[in-house]
């Protein structure tokens, strides 16, 4: 019988749509206060996948990728997507009424082998966490890097988001390696082995 161990700390991350660059700015604001310091924000694109979003958001959407310094326990996707949620309320009053959505926030996590993300949609490939929130595992890695799904979104599969999430999974090595004392994160990342943490909460950077 397998025993069951905590699960590793994981890296935050959060995709932002907005209509321009400085809603994206606030943005990258709001949520610092949260989550403390963004390690690193991708350039925007142009979001010209769907116009799903359309009608709440306005069109020219442009899409951005960010991710922060620190690690966070796993368990906290749910609370992560509420306060997001609240963020984004936030975020309409500041920025005004042109539109009904100025920005929209996607918070997931990387891990060793996969890109999570949270949703309070359900659906087929969507696991329930808690507090009506799911999860769904979006791209998961392999032996020739990053592997898609069915689901995974059209932008999510942009060379600027693989190259993001690349740099997030490399980043992550790093971070387990001080915050844990893991001797060596290579052999972690090929071996598919995990060390527990000491505790459920997540590391603070020293």
């Amino acid at each position: 019988m397998a025993v069951p161990s905590p699960h590793l700390p994981v890296l935050r991350f959060c995709g932002l749509l907005a209509g321009d660059v400085d809603q994206l700015a606030a943005a990258r604001h709001e949520l610092s206060q949260w989550y403390g310091p963004i390690h690193y924000a991708t350039e925007p694109i142009a979001f010209n996948f769907t116009d799903y979003y359309t009608p709440e958001m306005g069109s020219n959407l442009l899409r951005q990728w960010v991710r922060f310094s620190t690690l966070f326990a796993a368990d906290q996707l749910a609370r992560c997507k509420l306060e997001t949620n609240m963020s984004e309320i936030l975020l309409a009053r500041q920025l005004g009424n042109a539109v009904r959505r100025p920005v929209n926030i996607d918070p997931g996590y990387v891990a060793r082998s996969k890109v999570v993300l949270a949703s309070t949609k359900d659906h087929s490939h969507r696991i329930y966490i808690e507090q009506g929130v799911y999860a769904e595992v979006t791209l998961h890695w392999t032996a020739a890097g990053w592997g898609f799904s069915p689901w995974t979104y059209a932008d999510h599969q942009t060379p600027t988001a693989i190259k993001f999430f690349t740099e997030c999974r490399q980043y992550y090595f790093r971070q387990l390696q001080l915050t844990l004392a893991i001797p060596n994160t290579e052999k972690l990342e090929h071996s598919g082995g995990t060390r527990p943490p000491t505790h459920r909460d997540p590391p603070k950077e020293t």
